[in-house]
C-alpha cells in the first residue's frame, strides 16, 4: 500500500520550499495538481521529472478513484494545490475522508498557507480566529456571512478576487461593519502589498484602481464595548406608530447601536 502526501508548496516566493517538500516530491511515483502548468514550473525550478495529472473540483471523483488504484498498487503520490496548503478552500477532503476510512496512510507535508501569512500581518488579536473561505457572492450565504461578520468577537480571514474586492467592501460600508480591515495582495511575491484600515478608506483607495493579484482580507473581531444595548423591541414600537417600514427601522436602529442591518431585521421582521 503506498502512501498520499498532501504538500503545501510556495504561495508566491520559491525560496520558501522545505527541503522535506523537494524530498517528498523527489520520491513519490505520481504528482496531482490543480494545475498541472503551476505544478510543472515548481518541478522545473527544482530539476524533479515526475508524471503530473491534474486533481480538481471538476474532476475530483473520477481522480478519487484513479489515485486510490494507484495507492492499492503500491505507488507513493503526492497531492498539491495551485499555491499553499492543499484542501484550504481547496479540493482534496473527499480523497482525505475516503482513504483515512480505509486506513490508508496519509502524511502532511507543511509549509506556507496565505491565510496564516496574512493573520501574522494583521496585528490583530489571534487569540482565536475563524477562516471562512472564498466571501460568498450572493444570497443568504452573503447576507449570513455579512451578518456574522459585524458580530463576530473573532478576527475573520478569507479570500476575494481582485474584481470583487470593491464589491465586498462596498458591503461592509453598507452593512455598517465599522471593523478595521487589511488587505493582503500578491503574499510572499515581489509585489506584495498591505493596506489597512477600514472599509470606507479602503474603498478610497481602491475604487478607481485596476486590482491585480491574490487577495486575502482579515477582518478585525468586534469589540463588545463599541456594541450599544438598547430596548430594540420599544424602539421598534415607537417608529412602526409612523408607518415605517421595517427594512428603514433597522437601517436606523444600526446607525445607533453599530449593530448590523441584517442582525437588528432578523429580530423585528415577526413584530
Amino acid at each position: 500500500m503506498g502512501t498520499l502526501y498532501i504538500c503545501a508548496t510556495p504561495i508566491g516566493n520559491l525560496s520558501d520550499i522545505s527541503s522535506r517538500l523537494i524530498e517528498t516530491l523527489s520520491h513519490v511515483d505520481y504528482i496531482y495538481g490543480e494545475d498541472t502548468r503551476r505544478v510543472l514550473k515548481l518541478l522545473n525550478h527544482l530539476k524533479i521529472e515526475k508524471p503530473v495529472h491534474s486533481y480538481f473540483v471538476g474532476n475530483e471523483h473520477e481522480k478519487m478513484d484513479e489515485i486510490e488504484n494507484l495507492l492499492d498498487s503500491g505507488k507513493n503520490v503526492a497531492l498539491l494545490s495551485d499555491a499553499g496548503t492543499p484542501l484550504i478552500a481547496d479540493p482534496g477532503a473527499k480523497l482525505v475522508s475516503s482513504l483515512s476510512n480505509r486506513n490508508v496512510k496519509i502524511e502532511s507535508i507543511p509549509g506556507p498557507s496565505s491565510v496564516i501569512v496574512a493573520l501574522t500581518l494583521s496585528g490583530f488579536d489571534l487569540t482565536s480566529f475563524r477562516f471562512i473561505g472564498f466571501i460568498p457572492k450572493s444570497g443568504k450565504e452573503r447576507s449570513k456571512f455579512l451578518s456574522d461578520l459585524g458580530t463576530s468577537e473573532i478576527t475573520t480571514v478569507c479570500f476575494t478576487s481582485p474584481k470583487r474586492l470593491v464589491k465586498d467592501l462596498e458591503a461592509f460600508a453598507s452593512e455598517k461593519i465599522l471593523n478595521k480591515v487589511v488587505v493582503c495582495r500578491e503574499l510572499t511575491k515581489k509585489f506584495e502589498t498591505i493596506y489597512r484600515g477600514t472599509s470606507e478608506e479602503l474603498l478610497q483607495e481602491f475604487r478607481d484602481k485596476d486590482i491585480k493579484g491574490e487577495i486575502t482580507l482579515v477582518i478585525e473581531g468586534t469589540e463588545k464595548q463599541k456594541r450599544l444595548d438598547i430596548d430594540v423591541e420599544s424602539a421598534v414600537q415607537n417608529l412602526l406608530k409612523y408607518d415605517i417600514p421595517k427594512r428603514e427601522i433597522a437601517k436606523t436602529i444600526s446607525l445607533i447601536t453599530d449593530v448590523s442591518t441584517n442582525e437588528i431585521y432578523k429580530k423585528i421582521k415577526d413584530f
